[in-house]
């Protein structure tokens, strides 16, 4: 027996609960893709950090670059080499093997931006800079 009220629930909550499971479907769908999708980053992320494993840091390779052209400057500046003193021999012996020494690998990037800094606090002290300022 067929009431027409029951016919009416029928078309409200058949409607809704197929909304409700289409929703759960494409709910359960979306998810899946994301978490595929970030798998697939994931990877493609491990990937580029293994391939850039041994790649210097581009800053502090710029910066120790900037610190050898200043103690080069140094160096080369007229006052500072016609100035036959200990120290300054002393600076362009430690100069010449710091330089060697990372040319042939045996000084990593870290340490030989330390000992240029340690150097160039060495060649600011002689050309009368305070401490604490980097002359370039």
């Amino acid at each position: 027996m067929i009431f027409p009220g029951s016919l009416f629930f029928n078309l409200i909550f058949g409607g809704f609960m197929n909304v409700v499971l289409l929703f759960l479907i494409a709910g359960f769908a979306v998810i899946y893709l994301i978490a595929r999708y970030e798998k697939k980053n994931a990877n493609k992320v491990d990937v580029i950090l293994r391939a850039n494993k041994n790649v210097p840091p581009l800053f502090m390779l710029r910066s120790a670059e900037m610190k050898v052209n200043a103690i080069k400057a140094a160096l080369s500046n007229e006052a500072s080499s016609t100035t036959e003193g200990r120290e300054w021999k002393d600076i362009r012996e430690q100069f010449d093997r710091l330089m060697e020494d990372y040319k042939n690998r045996d000084l990593t990037l870290a340490s030989y931006y330390t000992r240029l800094g340690v150097l160039l606090i060495k060649v600011n002290e002689l050309k009368g800079v305070p401490e604490g300022v980097e002359v370039s």
